[in-house]
């Protein structure tokens, strides 16, 4: 197995670890560009100001000379009495030390000033206006100057006072030790104060793991708290929760739809189960020579007859209830309802001639924008429901109207299917619409309804856009009325929408 790269290793460490480790990072580079900035400023202006302080020496060098010193009458004790923070010798004219302030011939923090070296001449031509750098036995540096002492209008030695650089190299080390001292708890702080930070953001995504969690394990219902809706992690959240009450709802009409489609299979095979078994009773009576008249043969056809007929139409209308389940596109037109009324009047009164099917026309000639197959289709299971579900010769309204004021501003077409007979209770006004639905009083297979007329119906009508809904007709009965979305009065030239 391959070792991991870097890549890999840095994705699988955690956010919070990331966001703490980089912002160390960042601190730590901060701190030290502060700190090496600093130090390449403050070492320079140290020196600096100790070059300065040599070359006022020069100028006047009584500051670093014993009690009442007189530079043109130097005594020994203004060299030997001399501040012991500085270094201060008399020389002669070869550059040989006479005396100095030197407390111990021992003492390693002197600077050795080798024979010879700062001779008079040189004093004079070469270091008049230099540093004279000099080292201790114990390595410390020493920074001098040298001033010519005149005698009687002759350079008769020199003076050289010096300045040890420890003071410097310990006020830079005291720096560096102070700064590092402080860098580590700035970064220390910082890395507590991110993570605590860090930590409480992430509170929220915490809840959304454990959600998650419990969501897993089957628990739909668990939904994101949020208490902070304007961060990133509350938007988060809040789309999580939109998307969980969308697969929620999509889970429940799963489930609905699982469960209507075991009902309606359960109750297809019911319907078709009966028509077959009367068929297989005829024939199975006709093989054993049961039936040996003519009489009792013309029989049993005629209901093996009407047993297919009765199976061929539920057929026809599981078929015409699939394709409307798959939403095919409508061959969309405008469509006069007056005129469609009238028709379906005409093919009721041919198939009752019994019945008075009448037809209330609204002079305002409404138009429908609709399929016409499916617009006649709806209105002829409307009749058909109303026509076995109402006494015989019962008297049928069709009424066309215009609603006022239009639903939501938008043209709509209304017809009615008005019969006076037993009615349809309350409370199963929104059951009826459903698929092999029958009320026991009425809705029976002796009436030929197969239970999927209004279940059609229903269907049609949702494919338009539209709404269907059952009322109480005035001195009894039922009122099925449908609004369908309407065509505009003034202009029959716009192109139809098609609907789905």
């Amino acid at each position: 197995m391959a070792r991991p790269n870097w890549t890999e290793r840095w994705a699988d460490i955690s956010l919070r670890a990331k966001i703490t480790g980089v912002t160390v990072f960042i601190l730590f580079l901060g701190l030290i560009v502060a700190g090496v900035g600093t130090l390449a400023v403050l070492q320079p202006m140290l020196s600096s100001n100790q070059t300065q302080a040599l070359e006022r020496l020069r100028a006047d060098p009584t500051n670093a000379l014993g009690p009442l010193a007189n530079v043109n009458g130097l005594r020994a004790q203004d060299i030997t009495q001399a501040p012991q923070g500085y270094y201060v010798a008399q020389l002669d004219s070869y550059g040989n030390i006479v005396r100095d302030n030197t407390l111990s011939a021992d003492d390693k923090s002197v600077p050795v000033v080798p024979e010879g070296v700062l001779s008079t001449d040189a004093v004079l031509h070469e270091l008049a206006n230099g540093i004279v750098p000099l080292y201790a036995a114990d390595g410390t540096k020493w920074n001098g100057v040298v001033k010519p002492i005149t005698e009687k209008g002759q350079v008769g030695g020199a003076l050289l006072v010096a300045i040890s650089t420890a003071p410097v190299t310990q006020t830079v080390a005291q720096y560096i030790i102070i700064f590092t001292g402080f860098g580590i708890a700035v970064i220390l702080l910082g890395a507590a104060l991110t993570r605590l930070l860090v930590t409480a953001t992430f509170l929220p995504l915490a809840e959304v793991e454990r959600t998650a969690l419990e969501i897993a394990r089957g628990d739909y219902s668990k939904r994101i708290m949020i208490s902070s809706p304007h961060t990133e992690v509350g938007h988060l959240g809040q789309s999580l929760n939109i998307m969980l009450d969308r697969l929620d709802g999509s889970l429940e009409d799963r489930a609905r739809t699982i469960e209507r489609m075991r009902r309606f299979i359960g109750d297809a095979s019911h319907e078709l189960r009966t028509p077959l078994v009367s068929v297989r009773g005829y024939a199975e009576l006709y093989r054993m020579g049961a039936l040996q008249e003519d009489e009792n043969i013309s029989q049993a056809m005629e209901r093996i007859e009407k047993e297919a007929i009765r199976m061929t139409s539920l057929v026809e209308d599981l078929l015409a209830l699939a394709r409307l389940d798959e939403r095919r596109p409508l061959e969309l037109a405008h469509l006069p309802l007056n005129q469609l009324a009238t028709d379906a009047a005409l093919d009721a009164r041919a198939q009752a001639p019994d019945r008075e099917v009448t037809v209330v026309a609204d002079p305002a000639e409404p138009s429908v924008i609709g399929d016409e197959h499916k617009v006649r289709q709806l209105m002829t299971n409307l009749l058909g429901n109303a026509m076995r579900h109402t006494p015989d010769g019962g008297p049928i309204e069709l009424v066309v109207s215009t609603p006022t004021p239009e639903p939501d501003g938008k043209p709509v077409a209304r017809f009615e299917i008005v019969d006076h007979g037993e009615g349809v209770p309350e409370q199963i006004r929104d059951k009826i619409f459903g698929r092999f639905w029958r009320a026991d009083t009425s809705r029976n297979r002796e009436t030929g309804g197969s239970g999927l007329g209004l279940a059609i119906v229903r269907s049609i009508v949702d494919a338009h856009g539209g709404t269907v809904s059952v009322h109480e007709t005035p001195g009894g009965g039922a009122t099925f009325r449908v609004d369908l979305p309407g065509a505009p009065a003034s202009d029959d030239t716009v192109p139809v929408p098609r609907l789905e």
